[in-house]
């Protein structure tokens, strides 16, 4: 007797499967503080050569230290042009501190204005953040969906639980 399965969806009700041309798209963002700004006039061009949002362009976004930002207001739909604007805004309150722990302070309060209180369930897209435990002295990569956890459905939980702006 055959069997027929179903594509896996993302929370969205996005599938998980490879596109019909059969590739799989995966944006990766690196950090660097400033080096973002680059970053963004590159992104700025594929948004204008693909004609859509870049949550809609790619299956999959991962980013850390200031390409998690990007990453994450790719992932929320935002147009890399109003993400540019958020940057420009963010980026100088930020580094204009002296000693990182000033930086450090600065980042947690914006990210609290920029994305209040809003989970992993908010993301249009699957995404994934990594970031640096300094307890652990451990890499960690915040999820967006059970489809990310490698084995690990039975406890998976979006994000560690956490919300967007605790996430660094």
């Amino acid at each position: 007797m055959a069997t027929t399965t179903t594509p896996t969806e993302y929370p969205t009700g996005r599938s998980a499967e490879p596109r019909s041309d059969g590739l799989f798209r995966v944006l990766s963002l690196d950090g660097g503080g400033s080096k973002g700004v680059y970053t963004l006039g590159v992104l700025k061009e594929v948004e204008a050569l693909a004609n859509s949002l870049l949550c809609e362009v790619f299956d999959l976004v991962f980013g850390t230290s200031t390409g998690s930002i990007i990453a994450a207001l790719i992932a929320l739909g935002y147009k890399v042009e109003e993400i540019e604007h958020i940057y420009f805004t963010l980026i100088p309150t930020i580094m204009q501190r002296r000693f990182s722990s000033g930086r450090t302070k600065a980042l947690k309060v914006e990210a609290r204005k920029l994305f209040e209180a809003q989970t992993f369930s908010a993301f249009k897209m699957p995404i994934g953040i990594v970031c640096t435990n300094y307890g652990f002295e451990r890499p960690m990569v915040f999820k967006y969906s059970v489809q990310q956890s490698h084995g690990r459905a039975s406890t998976f939980k979006p994000g560690f639980g956490c919300t967007i702006a605790d996430v660094r």
